[in-house]
């Protein structure tokens, strides 16, 4: 009886290296294609919030005037302010 136990758990034990060496390559290769996908999914909402162009395809060009000066509140028509300290010799 005992050495049933001891045959059965060594050749479950084989089993399992054998099945695992067979079936986790495909499981992980699943996985980070899952992690892969959820992450360009997160980047590409993050990139269309921020810039509200979803109405573009990938590789489409888009060309942006003034988008900083909007940002900060500065209309087109100002210049860029410059602050300076005269220095005198």
């Amino acid at each position: 009886m005992l050495l049933k136990v001891i045959l059965f758990l060594v050749v479950f034990y084989y089993l399992w290296k054998v099945l695992f060496r067979l079936f986790f390559p495909v499981v992980a290769k699943k996985v980070v294609e899952k992690a892969q996908q959820n992450m360009e999914e997160k980047m590409r909402q993050a990139y269309e919030g921020q810039n509200g162009y979803s109405d573009f395809q990938e590789g489409d060009v888009v060309i942006q005037k003034g988008a900083e000066k909007k940002k900060e509140g500065v209309s087109d028509t100002e210049g860029d302010y410059v602050d300076f300290e005269e220095i005198k010799e």
